[in-house]
């Protein structure tokens, strides 16, 4: 085995577990971590056997197997942006969401108000109708 070889052997086997042992793995679904598996065995298989990819890519009619790897590296970079950019825009509307609803309470706050304020329009039908019924009593207890 040429050092090389070893020294990329290692690397992929390092990056393998502290990806899988990172704090934020716990939330990554059990698919991705299998495919991320299966992406580093197939880089291993590649380094310790680089004509077998070079045969790979003259299957599927690629000339050289270092041609496919930058296809491919192309297309998983392609991958890694995209979910890149939908993981930032969740989290921009999580941050929207929870920063409107700290100014809103920081406003109830400010001015004393109760949040469960009978001027504020009911959302839902039951509220609506609990609604209804404390203006109907107090209606009542008025004209008695």
């Amino acid at each position: 085995m040429i050092v090389v070889q070893f020294l990329l052997i290692a690397a992929f086997v390092f990056l393998f577990f502290v990806a899988i042992r990172s704090r934020t793995a716990h939330g990554v679904s059990a698919s991705k971590k299998l495919f991320f598996m299966a992406f580093i065995a197939v880089l291993v298989v590649a380094v310790l056997a680089p004509n077998l990819v070079t045969e790979v890519a003259n299957l599927v009619g690629v000339g050289r197997g270092t041609d496919l790897v930058l296809y491919l590296l192309a297309v998983a970079f392609g991958f890694y942006v995209v979910n890149d950019y939908l993981r930032g825009q969740d989290s921009r509307q999580q941050l929207h969401r929870l920063a409107r609803r700290i100014a809103v309470l920081e406003a109830l706050e400010r001015y004393r108000l109760d949040h469960r304020d009978e001027t504020r329009p009911a959302t839902d039908p039951q509220a609506e109708q609990s609604q209804q019924a404390q203006q109907a009593q107090r209606a009542d207890d008025r004209d008695a």
